[in-house]
């Protein structure tokens, strides 16, 4: 099993992402565990369990599974303005998992998601999290739903007078650009920078796997028996076990 810390603001996409890496379907449903390794009920069982997901109000501790999965997810709270003690949580939670001595119940990497339909994504307080190391855990920034920044971008371009179709093809190249300009180098200035970053779209379409998210995990971890067992347990992208395999 291969074990993630998922953090990011409640609106942030995190669940889809969960159901596209680990082969779910929308309605399939989560298996919570507690650290010691109990199921975690309640009254309405799964139902309110995935709410508690989405919503991003459950234990960090608490281990989030998919049936058929051998991922183990965490998950946490984006660090919004005054959420001091939810960064103190996550380093706590980091630290005592890295003394861990056991393999299997290290974290294995960090998926760092920033909803780029936010009205400020990639604020202060969030950015604050890689001004310290994570005891050699891997994080990948992951600016989700960035059909958003698409979405200004068009709407810029029709106000500097260029028609819909023009506007509709130049639209993702200006907002890699503003994204480069305004938020990647934001990124880079950090004293502990991801290891990748990448920007997630079209998450609603069926053919999005998040391959790409995949890909970029296995090349952000450097231990070679760790990034056979992350792809391994990925199971889902053939050409990165061929390319794992020759290389």
């Amino acid at each position: 099993q291969f074990r993630i810390l998922v953090i990011g603001k409640a609106n942030a996409g995190k669940t889809t992402i969960l159901h596209k890496v680990c082969n779910a379907t929308p309605e399939t449903k989560p298996i919570i565990y507690d650290q010691n390794g109990k199921e975690v009920r309640s009254n309405d069982h799964q139902a309110s369990l995935l709410s508690l997901v989405q919503r991003g109000e459950h234990n960090i501790e608490h281990q989030i599974t998919f049936p058929g999965s051998h991922f183990i997810f965490h998950d946490s709270r984006g660090f919004e303005s005054g959420s001091v003690d939810e960064m103190v949580t996550v380093r706590n939670f980091l630290r005592v998992r890295s003394d861990c001595e056991l393999l299997k119940d290290k974290v294995h990497a960090i998926w760092y998601c920033v909803p780029m339909d936010d009205s400020r994504p990639l604020s202060d307080p969030e950015l604050s999290f890689f001004k310290e190391g994570t005891w050699g855990v891997p994080v990948i920034a992951i600016f989700t739903k960035f059909d958003a920044q698409i979405n200004i971008a068009f709407g810029k371009l029709l106000e500097n007078n260029k028609s819909d179709q023009e506007a509709f093809q130049e639209a993702p190249q200006y907002a890699e650009e503003v994204f480069q300009e305004q938020y990647l180098s934001r990124l880079k200035s950090v004293p502990y920078q991801p290891k990748k970053w990448m920007c997630l779209k079209d998450m609603n379409k069926p053919e999005n796997n998040c391959s790409e998210l995949v890909e970029k995990t296995a090349t952000a971890i450097d231990d070679n028996g760790l990034r056979s067992l992350f792809i391994s347990v990925q199971a889902k992208d053939l050409k990165l076990n061929i390319k794992e395999a020759i290389r």
